[in-house]
Order: structure tokens, then C-alpha cells, then sequence
């Protein structure tokens, strides 16, 4: 009987092994893989409804900043996914948003709730990678909102803040807004090291940060 319970037990250990080396590679490759490996990761993931828990966020820490330094301008959301902050930010704090991800999938679900909730004339997506995107204007607020540790390594965080710095408007800001804020306090830290921390909202009742700086 011991034999019998050691190996159902080893079968599930393996197999919980293989998951989190399937999932590792998963995430290796989403960060530094090609363009259209990272692309179609995406899209498979956001195809099969495993982002769909944040297709709805009406009452995120990260709005609150939004609405007060879009000041009735523009916004560019790197990593917008299917469009929350595009439909769920109050329609009057903005005057026009811009929406990159590197998922077609995702933006196609993103223009059909713009569509549905009626902000087409002031909403547009597209579809590219955050760290080689090149805006066509300067914004008043340009949002990292959890992509800034999915979709960009580590290792090219400042690179890529520095040339999207360009494209803010002289009192623009960019807004960080990660959950697990000590899992990610490299990225904190870098961001503090490296530009001027406007705000720090760490919300008592969860493990989220938004950082406003410039």
C-alpha cells in the first residue's frame, strides 16, 4: 500500500513540476521572446478568457490619479489589455486616449467595448509592442497599468521611461500602478532612483501601488 500511495503521489509532484517549468518558460518568453512569439502568447491567453477577470474594474486605485492629472487632456495606456481603463476611467476627465498592446486579440475586444459604451470619437487602439511603440503626440498622462513588469524586462525600464519621457507634455506624468508592491520593488526602486516621485498611493487594504512621477 505505501508503494501504491508513493507513486500517485510522485506522478502529481511531477506534474506539478512540469506546470511551473511550462509556466516560467511561458512568462521567459513573453518578456524576451520575438515580437510574434510574444504576440500570439498573448493572444491565446486573452482568446482563451484567462485575462477576463480584468475586464471589469470600476473601482481601481489607479482612476482616482487619472482623472486628476489628465486634467481634461489626453492619455496613452501602454498594455491596455481589452480597454478597462479606456471605459471605465469618468469619461469627462479626458479629452482623447490612446490604447497600445501587444495582443490583437485584446484590442479587438477593447474596440468593441468602446464601441458599446459610446466612446468611440474619443478612444483609438493599437496594436504593437509597449517597448518599441512610437507615439505621434505628447500626453499629459502616460499609464503603465501591471504591464510595466509583464510586457518589459527589468533590465529596460529606465530605457524605455526615458524615451517615452519625450512624449509628455511639460506638466504631464506617467502612473505605475502594480499589485504586489514588494514583489516588484525593483521596479520601485528604479523608478525612484531615476525620475521625480510626484505621489505613492500603497493602499492599506491591499498589496497595490500606483506611482505618479515625471
Amino acid at each position: 500500500m505505501a508503494a501504491a500511495f508513493r507513486v500517485p503521489r510522485r506522478k502529481s509532484q511531477l506534474m506539478g513540476l512540469a506546470k511551473r517549468i511550462h509556466n516560467l518558460t511561458r512568462r521567459l518568453l513573453q518578456a524576451y521572446g520575438p515580437e510574434k512569439v510574444k504576440s500570439h502568447l498573448w493572444d491565446v491567453e486573452f482568446a482563451q478568457g484567462q485575462w477576463d477577470c480584468l475586464d471589469s474594474t470600476p473601482n481601481d486605485c489607479v482612476y482616482a490619479f487619472i482623472e486628476k492629472y489628465a486634467n481634461q487632456g489626453s492619455i496613452l495606456d501602454l498594455g491596455c489589455g481589452s480597454g478597462s481603463t479606456g471605459n471605465e476611467v469618468a469619461v469627462t476627465a479626458y479629452g482623447s486616449y490612446t490604447g497600445v498592446d501587444i495582443s490583437g486579440v485584446a484590442i479587438g475586444k477593447a474596440k468593441e467595448r468602446t464601441e458599446k459604451t459610446g466612446r468611440a470619437a474619443k478612444n483609438r487602439f493599437f496594436q504593437s509592442e509597449i517597448s518599441s511603440y512610437m507615439p505621434t503626440q505628447q500626453f499629459d498622462v502616460i499609464l503603465f497599468r501591471d504591464s510595466i513588469y509583464y510586457y518589459v524586462t527589468s533590465a529596460s525600464i529606465k530605457t524605455m521611461l526615458q524615451r517615452y519621457s519625450k512624449h509628455l507634455k511639460p506638466s504631464g506624468v506617467f502612473i505605475v500602478r502594480m499589485a504586489n508592491r514588494d514583489k516588484h520593488k525593483s521596479i520601485v526602486d528604479i523608478i525612484a532612483s531615476n525620475f521625480g516621485v510626484i505621489e505613492k498611493h500603497a493602499p492599506e487594504q491591499s498589496d497595490d501601488v500606483v506611482l505618479v512621477f515625471r
